[in-house]
């Protein structure tokens, strides 16, 4: 069996993150999905959280292509989830090519014999969207019916 890792803030779940979900656990056959904890998010981005982390957890766990959900609690940027890594010493973790922690990944990686996949950012089936522009749209003003 192979098991495949992946983590991201995932702040606001949207299609974007289940496509590329999708796509890592076509890499093994077990996909674990960690995400950043609110604590995590405040220490590093200065911003809260948009949903309690046991909601977060539920919403990831009910996607079809996720196996397992992890919340990553660590404070080393980039590697909040380094515990939960070396305790499950998954065979690959899998990250897009945007990715600003490479050697820091690799590096977990070389820890306990992983591979490092960087994934290209494939076509969307639909017009992509960021957690940013998300928040913007609900900050929006509205126009007067």
């Amino acid at each position: 069996m192979i098991r495949v890792f992946v983590s991201g803030c995932y702040d606001i779940l949207h299609a974007g993150h289940v496509q590329f979900f999708t796509e890592a656990r076509a890499l093994g056959d077990h996909l674990t999905v960690c995400f950043a904890s609110a604590e995590v998010l405040w220490f590093h981005k200065q911003r809260r959280s948009s949903l309690p982390d046991e909601h977060k957890r539920a919403l990831i766990a009910a996607l079809r292509v996720v196996d397992d959900v992890v919340v990553g609690n660590g404070l080393e940027e980039g590697i909040d989830f380094r515990e939960h890594f070396l305790r499950l010493r998954p065979d690959l973790l899998a990250v897009t090519e945007d990715d600003k922690y490479g050697p820091l990944k690799r590096a977990l990686c070389a820890e306990v014999g992983a591979k490092y996949v960087v994934m290209p950012k494939t076509p969307p089936q639909f017009p992509p969207v960021s957690t940013t522009q998300i928040v913007r749209f609900i900050r929006a003003p509205r126009s007067e019916e």
